[in-house]
């Protein structure tokens, strides 16, 4: 349902950027230097979820 909201809201508001997937998230995460990435994702109810990302800097 997420991806479906997603699709409206670009057409809608101009403002909208992604909604992004869980593994879409943690490669990005991964690609900007963060290592042992943890992802929770949370249903609030039918069309609405939330997704927490927690990992540790790696300093080249």
């Amino acid at each position: 349902m997420c991806r479906l909201f997603e699709r409206y809201q670009r057409l809608r508001a101009h403002a909208h950027a992604r909604t992004y997937r869980t593994h879409e998230c943690a490669r990005m995460l991964k690609e900007s230097g963060y290592a042992a990435v943890q992802i929770e994702t949370y249903k609030i109810n039918w069309l609405w979820g939330l997704m927490t990302a927690r990992g540790t800097h790696v300093q080249a």
